[in-house]
């Protein structure tokens, strides 16, 4: 979404499109799949994202949705062997760490709440980068309020979305599901990319 120059480039229908991809990725990350998201992924709303994603998954069944739940505590949750979602784990070492205070002050100025437990989970933080995304697309006339929002988007991805690629990394390396493993390309992919709008790199 940037120039040759260097410029954001504003598209209302991009930037919606951008902002719903963000809140897809923070549900699919934030809690396991429940009934309804299962339908919605194979036969209901979603069923041509799912496709064109190529996301793996079966037929609506309770089995199904157990093997999602699974595979999703397996990665994320524990006991053993998981990779901690949480961005205060990986920057402090410690869980409900400063990161905690900083992801409370950018959801005060976006208006959403969240639990505290839950406020530097990387689903969250993806579905604040899609709230502001989407609020960049609602204010096309407010060259003012463009611009707060063009760094609101930068600082929040500096700060709370980059790490998420240290995740990925590690997550692929320990991830056994099929689903999973293909949301973490696909995150890795997505989140590559943004890195290029959102992540002004110093000229020489």
């Amino acid at each position: 979404m940037r120039n040759d120059a260097g410029e954001f480039l504003f598209d209302d229908e991009d930037l919606e499109g951008l902002g719903g991809f963000y809140r897809l990725l923070s549900r699919l990350w934030v809690a396991e799949i429940d009934q309804e998201w299962l339908e919605a992924l194979t036969e209901g709303s979603l069923s041509d994202v799912a496709r064109d994603l190529e996301l793996p998954v079966g037929e609506v069944s309770a089995d199904e949705v157990e093997r999602l739940a699974v595979d999703f505590c397996g990665l994320m949750i524990g006991p053993q062997g998981h990779v901690a979602p949480h961005q205060s784990v990986w920057s402090e070492g410690q869980f409900q760490g400063n990161t905690v205070i900083s992801m409370q002050q950018f959801l005060d100025v976006v208006g959403e709440e969240v639990e505290s437990s839950m406020s530097d989970h990387l689903g969250v933080q993806l579905g604040v980068m899609g709230r502001i995304v989407e609020e960049l697309a609602g204010s096309p006339d407010d060259a003012g309020k463009r611009d707060d929002l063009v760094e609101l988007g930068q600082a929040f991805f500096v700060t709370h979305v980059a790490w998420i690629e240290q995740f990925l990394a590690r997550a692929a390396e320990s991830n056994g599901s099929d689903f999973y493993g293909r949301l973490i390309e696909i995150t890795a992919e997505f989140l590559e990319q943004e890195r290029t709008t959102w992540i002004v790199e110093p000229s020489n």
